[in-house]
């Protein structure tokens, strides 16, 4: 176990990152805005800024979780 806890950690990571569109938090990002962020330039960057990193983040989780599988597969004593 001591072996895959940086992945582990890597995973949590991009599954935060890959929740930010999540509508739970779409509701505290676009709150900050009175009248919506469609007026606000800022709001715009904020919006597509967050939609790139919930793409990495979906990306990484399973690129992350692809080497966690293969590290814990024993090829040796399959068993079978």
């Amino acid at each position: 176990m001591g072996k895959n806890i940086n992945l582990l950690y890597c995973i949590v990571g991009s599954a935060v990152l890959a929740l930010l569109n999540n509508p739970i938090f779409s509701y505290s990002k676009l709150g900050i805005f009175k009248n919506g962020y469609g007026g606000n330039i800022f709001g715009e960057i904020l919006v597509k800024v967050t939609n790139i990193l919930s793409l990495f983040g979906f990306i990484l989780l399973m690129i992350f979780s692809v080497i966690l599988i293969g590290r814990n597969i024993n090829f040796r004593n399959n068993g079978l």
